[in-house]
């Protein structure tokens, strides 16, 4: 089945069941407070911003926020590449919302695309019923890197002109210590330009909960499909199949329980996933194209104490999962962990211990092929530090990460160590200038086949000063953020090259307060990226359509107009 059905109608069928969270807030008097029975002072503006970038075209949108009993408009740079309008009315038990979002992004290619949604919404909710349904419609279009290999392999830009449109519905009861709902869900994906075969989802769901003193449980169950039964037509030839009638049937099960019993807090989760692909079986160049069938069965369970300063938890985790015509059909893997937190006053600290082991059927190959390592037999261990220290003007947060992977003599990955140590902090001078840093490093270590050693290094720091000056009229501000990223590879001692990036991003505005209803900005934002991409470098034997990399200085001026209602 085509990778695009998978990737979107998986993501959109998963089904979710949480229980509530009963630990008892650190600073009970604002956690526990009702945020919901605040009312906030709220004042009413329009807003106006125009953008004119070196690097991309330029911007024009439109900001709002409007609130008031029967209507809302909330607008962030409505009309721009990213930017949103949602509009909202509410009648008694009535509500029903409009709203249009715009999406623009690049990939690591400097190639990008953009995505345009415009959906519709209308809720009933009482006391005893709540009833919804929303309607949606996506347009994506843009440009994605694609090659071909015959009659010599060649890179080209190849033409992304998506349709997705979901149509999703609910009804849930709900009472004083219970709720049951059920929903239908249907999603249809279109490739206008005719590259990528149509294909479509529907779901059906029930989902419940009972709510019994300190205990909490929900429960669910989906069942659906995901279909694909169009022509495929592609220009690259990588497909030798003219029409595949592809259909999986998904089922998934969840359930979660949470309760309190003489200070002990204990949860626990089961969940199911099956996906049973019946669809057909094709002649794929000189083998069989062989439907796979998955399912992966998930439970386990944690209790956490609380004895003043010191919090003590431990839990069990098993993750099972099936796989028709594999390499491996079978893979059990487990994890037992035990963790202590200890806090007092402006310090915090946790440590954490990990270990879990993978095992699993017999495998289906010959004696001569390796074992992959994701499914071969593992054990591991793992020891988490963590250390942290705040007050009102500084802070600072220290994490490490010891892990170590050993697999079994058939595995061509035979072992793995890691270390990551994370740490960042901020430093507050006065109310108008604060420095934020951080910094870490991760190293991993591997003995491959025939005792191959590889060392992989990444490490990455940054920082950023922020600076504001306010009178009554007018606010200056000014920041600067600096980040860099890295990484170096060795085989047996001999480097292998290595992979960097940086970034400069400084912004500058005014804020001009002309009366109280009116106000402007005006704002500059300098930015410099630059990274080396090995994988843009050309090759002889492949035809490359450019030198791909996103290096860039840009330079940015913006405008903002605002009115207070």
């Amino acid at each position: 089945m085509k990778t695009k059905l998978t990737l979107v109608a998986l993501a959109v069928l998963s089904v979710n069941a949480t229980a509530a969270n009963f630990s008892v807030p650190l600073d009970i008097e604002k956690d526990y407070a009702c945020k919901r029975c605040v009312a906030n002072e709220h004042s009413n503006s329009l807003g106006v911003m125009t953008e004119q970038s070196t690097h991309l075209d330029s911007q024009y949108g439109a900001n709002a926020d409007i609130r008031s009993e029967h209507f809302s408009i909330d607008a962030n740079n409505a009309g721009a590449d990213n930017g949103h309008l949602k509009a909202a009315a509410y009648y008694g038990d009535f509500a029903l919302e409009l709203a249009y979002v715009d999406r623009w992004n690049l990939d690591d290619n400097d190639i990008g695309a953009e995505r345009k949604q415009l959906s519709a919404g209308a809720k009933y909710q009482n006391q005893l019923i709540t009833a919804f349904v929303k309607a949606s419609s996506e347009d994506k279009q843009g440009q994605r890197i694609s090659s071909v290999v015959d009659p010599k392999p060649t890179n080209y830009l190849e033409t992304i002109d998506h349709t997705t449109q979901v149509m999703n519905a609910g009804v849930q009861l709900h009472g004083d210590f219970w709720n049951l709902g059920v929903a239908a869900f249907n999603s249809d994906f279109t490739d206008n330009a005719g590259v990528d075969a149509d294909n479509s989802a529907q779901q059906a769901s029930v989902k419940g909960g009972l709510n019994f003193g300190t205990t909490r449980l929900s429960v669910s169950a989906a069942s659906g499909k995901m279909i694909q039964d169009d022509a495929i037509e592609q220009e690259n030839s990588l497909v030798p199949i003219a029409n595949f009638d592809g259909e999986v049937e998904t089922l998934d099960y969840n359930a979660r329980i949470s309760s309190r019993f003489a200070g002990i807090k204990l949860n626990g989760f089961y969940r199911y996933s099956d996906r049973d692909n019946v669809s057909g079986s094709y002649p794929f160049f000189d083998a069989i194209n062989t439907p796979i069938d998955t399912s992966k069965t998930q439970y386990g369970f944690d209790a956490s104490y609380r004895l003043g300063s010191v919090k003590f938890s431990a839990g069990f985790e098993q993750n099972d999962r099936t796989r028709s015509d594999s390499d491996r059909e079978e893979t059990q893997e487990n994890e037992l962990f035990a963790r202590v937190e200890y806090r007092l006053s402006a310090f915090n600290s946790h440590i954490k211990f990990t270990t879990g082991e993978r095992t699993g059927s017999d495998y289906r190959i010959g004696d001569d092929i390796f074992e992959k390592y994701y499914l071969a037999d593992r054990d591991r261990l793992s020891t988490e530090l963590g250390l942290g220290y705040s007050r009102n003007n500084y802070g600072a947060n220290l994490k490490v990460i010891l892990a170590s992977d050993d697999y079994s003599n058939s595995s061509a990955l035979k072992k793995s160590d890691e270390v990551l140590v994370n740490l960042d902090g901020f430093y507050r001078f006065n109310d108008q200038l604060v420095l934020n840093a951080y910094a870490g490093t991760q190293t991993i270590d591997s003995l491959e086949l025939h005792n191959t050693e590889i060392a992989d290094e990444f490490s990455y720091f940054g920082f950023g000063l922020e600076q504001y000056q306010i009178n009554d009229d007018i606010s200056v501000g000014s920041s600067y953020t600096f980040s860099f990223s890295g990484s170096d590879t060795s085989v047996d001692s001999t480097e292998m090259g290595d992979y960097y990036q940086y970034q400069h991003l400084a912004e500058f505005h005014m804020d001009y307060r002309i009366n109280t209803r009116f106000s402007t900005r005006l704002a500059y934002t300098y930015e410099r990226h630059y990274d080396t991409n090995y994988a843009n470098q050309p090759i002889e034997s492949i035809n490359s359509i450019a030198d791909l990399n996103q290096n860039y200085t840009d330079h940015k001026i913006g405008a903002f107009f605002t009115i207070k209602l």
